[in-house]
This record gives structure tokens, C-alpha cells and sequence, in this order.
């Protein structure tokens, strides 16, 4: 029975080793380790990760989108029935945006799980974006209770209250730039078959919808109202919502 004690006790001191040491690995060589299997969208930017896996910060960056530092403190590694789960909180910060968060990694059941999502964006960094397809917003966004779940395949959650102080838009469309002038509206973040959506509302009163699929097809359903409020001549005649689709990943 000794020498099992001690051979029980020597593999928990090995494995508390292994652990401690990757816990301390510089977050540059962990992503050269597995930079080879990850599949990144060709539109996303990663630079090489500074810090430990514990702490440290990368610069991620989409399309036009402002530079992103994203920032974590990685938590003891917690182990309930059977399944390991990593913990950490996050911030994304750039020149007009900032959001906090808290992360959650299941890796033997393939779970991402993001909670405690808020935060606030800037008309200024979403131009930067948006300006590509020749639109312009002002005023700025802000999130609230965001949170999301995600599996290997499929998006399983995701909700989150977002308002936008208003102000005037200009879009780009068939006849070519257009300006509206709007008041602030609200809206809901909402899941569609794996697809992020999102609820746009203004004193409770539904105004449009908005679904971006995981094929890249980006949707909307205007509802008569908004465009009411947007003061488009002939809107009061409308008696059903306006469709359109777009592919824009």
C-alpha cells in the first residue's frame, strides 16, 4: 500500500509540474504550437500573441475594422464531472471600442461559452468598416448582458441587449447615397438556425430584423415603421416589410 501512496502521490506532483509549466508557456510559442491546425478566416489578421498563456494580449484585426488588443487573465483550470473547462476574462479595446467579457472553454466536448459581454463602439471605428460598402453611421452602439455558445458546428446561443444613441446614416443603395435622419433605437441579439440575428425595436415596437448566416449571406426584413421613421417618401403606403439579401464574408 506504500508504494502505491507514494506512486499515486508522485503522479499528482508530475501532473501539478506539467500544468504549472504550461501555465507559465509564453503565449508566442503555445500559438506557433498550434498555428499549423488553426483555420482562420482569410479576412482575419492575427499578430503574434504577447505573454503567458496565463496573461498576455494579441492584436487581432478584420477587414477595415480598427486594430483590436485583446487582453486575458487565464483562471485555474477547474475540473467538474469528469470535463476540464478553462476560464478567463477578457477585454477588446481599439481607438473607439471597448468590451469586456468572461470566456469559458470546454476542450473535451468542444464548448465555447462567452458571457458577461459589454461594452460600447464608436460610429468612428464602425465607418472604418462600413465605409467599404459606402455607408456611414454616426452616434455610437452599446452592449449589454452579451453573451454567446457556441459547438464545433453550430452556434447555440446567443442574446444581448444593444442600443445606439441615433443620429443620421448614410446607405448606399441602388439610386446611390442616401441620408436618414433616425432617433436612438434598441435591439436584442437573437439566434436563427446557427445564425447570429438581431431584433431592431424602438420603445418596444418592432422595426426590422437582421440575420447573418454561417454560408456569409447577410439578410434583413425592414418593417414599414422604420422606414417611417427614416422619413422615405411612400413609406406610409407600405403595407408589407421590405426583404433584401447580400453575401458579404
Amino acid at each position: 500500500m506504500g508504494l502505491i501512496r507514494w506512486g499515486a502521490t508522485g503522479l499528482m506532483a508530475l501532473i501539478i509540474a506539467v500544468v504549472a509549466a504550461a501555465w507559465f508557456l509564453p503565449a508566442s510559442l503555445a500559438f506557433r504550437l498550434i498555428e499549423p491546425s488553426l483555420t482562420l478566416p482569410k479576412d482575419i489578421k492575427v499578430a503574434l500573441p504577447r505573454g503567458s498563456l496565463r496573461a498576455g494580449h494579441v492584436l487581432v484585426q478584420f477587414r477595415g475594422f480598427p486594430p483590436s488588443r485583446v487582453s486575458w487573465q487565464l483562471q485555474w483550470p477547474n475540473f467538474s464531472l469528469g470535463a476540464m473547462a478553462l476560464s478567463q476574462t477578457i477585454s477588446i479595446v481599439g481607438p473607439g471600442h471597448q468590451i469586456t467579457g468572461a470566456l469559458r472553454i470546454i476542450p473535451g466536448e468542444e464548448i465555447l461559452i462567452i458571457e458577461h459581454l459589454n461594452g460600447e463602439i464608436h460610429s468612428s471605428d464602425i465607418n472604418q468598416l462600413a465605409g467599404a460598402y459606402g455607408h456611414q453611421f454616426s452616434g455610437s452602439v452599446t452592449l449589454k448582458n452579451g453573451s454567446a455558445q457556441a459547438s464545433a458546428k453550430c452556434l447555440t446561443d446567443f442574446t444581448g441587449d444593444l442600443s445606439w444613441s441615433g443620429g443620421r446614416i448614410a446607405l448606399n443603395g441602388f439610386k446611390g447615397v442616401a441620408q436618414y435622419q433616425l432617433p436612438p433605437l434598441q435591439a436584442n441579439l437573437d439566434l436563427e438556425t446557427c445564425s447570429p440575428a438581431l431584433n431592431l425595436t424602438r420603445n418596444a415596437d418592432h422595426l426590422a430584423r437582421f440575420v447573418l448566416g454561417l454560408d456569409g449571406w447577410f439578410s434583413a426584413e425592414l418593417q414599414p415603421r422604420l422606414l417611417v421613421l427614416a422619413q422615405i417618401p411612400g413609406a406610409m403606403q407600405l403595407k408589407q416589410p421590405l426583404l433584401f439579401e447580400e453575401k458579404i464574408l
